[in-house]
C-alpha cells in the first residue's frame, strides 16, 4: 500500500499525522489560555458600540446636555476601553499587537494541522461530522473537538488571518504594493485596498452598511453579529475540549503509570 493509499484508508498510521498531531496538541497547550483569553473578549467585542451605548448614560451622551467637561467616566465605558485593549493590544501598546499577531500565527498553525489530522479515514469521515449523544463522556469531549473543528474551520481560518492582518498590517500592505502598484490612475480602487480593508471589517463582523447590497444596519447587520459572536467563541470551547483530551491522554496515563 502506497503513502496516499494509507492516508486516504488509514491515516492514523502515516508518520506525518502522528508528527503533526504532536504539533497540534503540544502548541494548543502552550497557547490555549491566550486563545481562551482572545476569544471570549473577541466574542464581547462584536457588541461593541451597543455596549459603549448601554454604559453611557443618557444625560452624558446626548449633545448639550449640560454636563460638566471634567464629569468622572462612566466605570462600563472605562471597562469597555480596558476591554478592548487587552484584546487589541495585550494592554502593552504596539508590543501587544505585534504578539497578537503570533498569537494569530500560531492560531492558523493549530487550524491547519488540526484540519489535516481530522481525516479519519474514507470509510469514517462522516462519523467525523456529528456528535453522539449515547457514548462516555471522554468520547463526548472528543467527538466535540473534531466535529466543532470541522463546521468551524472557514471561521478559525478567517480569525487567524483577519488577526494576523490587524497585529501586522505591514507585510500585507507591502505585497499589495508588489502584486499592483500605487498609481495616480487606481489610487483609492486598488484590489488590495478593497481586500485589506475587509480584513479588519471581517475580524469583527461588523458589516451593516459596508456597501454589502441588502445588508444594512438592521436585521442583517444583528445577524451578522450574533453569528460572529457565537463562532468567536469556538476558539474557547477548542481550548477546553482539547485541554481535556490532553489531560486524558497524557497526565492520566502518566499518572495511572506511576510517574511523578
Amino acid at each position: 500500500m502506497t503513502v496516499w493509499q494509507r492516508w486516504l484508508r488509514q491515516p492514523q498510521r502515516v508518520w506525518l499525522r502522528k508528527a503533526l498531531f504532536q504539533v497540534h496538541l503540544w502548541s494548543g497547550i502552550g497557547v490555549g489560555l491566550y486563545i481562551l483569553m482572545i476569544s471570549l473578549t473577541g466574542s464581547l467585542l462584536v457588541y461593541r458600540n451597543e455596549l459603549y451605548r448601554a454604559a453611557t448614560p443618557v444625560a452624558t451622551a446626548s449633545a448639550g446636555s449640560g454636563a460638566p467637561a471634567d464629569a468622572p467616566v462612566p466605570r462600563g465605558i472605562r471597562a469597555m476601553t480596558i476591554l478592548l485593549d487587552v484584546h487589541d493590544n495585550l494592554l502593552a501598546g504596539s508590543t501587544g499587537r505585534k504578539v497578537n499577531a503570533a498569537g494569530a500565527l500560531l492560531l492558523l498553525l493549530l487550524v491547519k494541522t488540526g484540519a489535516v489530522i481530522w481525516w479519519p479515514g474514507v470509510g469514517a469521515w462522516r462519523g467525523a461530522l456529528i456528535v453522539r449523544r449515547r457514548v462516555g463522556w471522554r468520547r463526548l469531549v472528543w467527538e466535540l473537538h473534531r466535529a466543532m473543528g470541522f463546521w468551524t474551520f472557514g471561521f478559525l481560518l478567517l480569525f487567524g488571518l483577519t488577526g494576523l492582518y490587524l497585529g501586522l498590517p505591514e507585510p500585507f500592505h507591502d505585497l499589495g504594493d508588489y502584486l499592483e502598484p500605487l498609481t495616480p490612475e487606481n489610487a483609492g480602487v486598488r484590489v488590495v485596498d478593497r481586500i485589506t480593508y475587509w480584513l479588519a471589517y471581517l475580524h469583527f463582523g461588523r458589516l451593516g452598511g459596508r456597501g454589502i447590497p441588502g445588508c444594512g444596519r438592521g436585521f442583517c447587520d444583528s445577524t451578522t453579529k450574533f453569528i460572529w459572536a457565537v463562532f468567536g467563541l469556538a476558539p474557547a470551547v477548542m481550548f477546553v475540549t482539547g485541554a481535556v483530551m490532553w489531560w486524558n491522554r497524557v497526565i492520566r496515563r502518566e499518572r495511572a503509570a506511576g510517574r511523578p
